[in-house]
């Protein structure tokens, strides 16, 4: 049983890793791979290099956050003995001058388990470095006149893109997902996380709203 379960972590983690090395089409910053490989949380993230420093720092505190909290919450949970292993990934979603987005995995698997369990954290930054709130993106669209980042907008593209895979019980989504990117187009992706919406096998579900 104990060496069936390594065999699993082995294969999510080979997976998990080679998500990390999607990029966008185009790449403004210069992204490097730094591994974390702590006692209980192992895997991959990006760091930005940037000429302007302060673009640099703003962008790469975001990511070290969730990275530093997400190994320090898989730490306490096997402080109280509960045997959780944790693993990082990433997708680079856009990368220019304009934008820099990103998704950051973050996946725990307690022993035993028939799957990890994985949230998907999406962060777009200005050019500026700043982290680019929701309440931002709405905003814009409102003030331009065109209302395409609406619910009943969502619910419409959530059937045409992904309708085939809804679960039987599935309703119409009342608000809108926590997390979201922007692509290199300013493109609104809304993501549904796994079970969300939508079955495990799926995964995670990634709506986007064409302006």
């Amino acid at each position: 049983m104990q060496k069936s379960w390594k065999i699993l972590m082995s294969l999510f983690m080979v997976m998990l890793l080679s998500m990390s090395v999607t990029f966008a089409q185009s790449s403004y910053y210069e992204v490097r791979e730094k591994t974390l490989n702590s006692e209980f949380v192992e895997g991959k993230y990006p760091v930005v290099n940037a000429d302007n420093i302060l673009v640099k720092s703003r962008i790469n505190r975001q990511i070290t956050k969730i990275i530093n909290d997400f190994n320090q919450n898989v730490q306490q949970e096997n402080d109280i003995g509960r045997d959780l292993t944790g693993f990082i990934g990433y997708e680079i979603k856009a990368n220019s001058d304009k934008i820099f987005s990103v998704i950051i995995n973050c996946s725990t698997m307690y022993k035993g388990a028939a799957h990890p369990n994985t949230y998907a954290y999406g962060l777009s930054f200005d050019e500026q470095g700043n982290l680019i709130q929701f309440s931002q993106v709405i905003n814009i669209d409102k003030q331009s006149g065109k209302n395409i980042y609406t619910i009943d907008n969502l619910n419409k593209e959530i059937k045409a893109q992904v309708g085939q895979h809804l679960f039987d019980f599935h309703k119409d989504v009342t608000a809108f997902p926590q997390e979201f990117y922007l692509d290199e187009n300013m493109d609104l992706h809304v993501l549904f996380q796994r079970y969300e919406i939508t079955p495990y096998a799926v995964g995670l579900v990634d709506v986007i709203l064409k302006k």
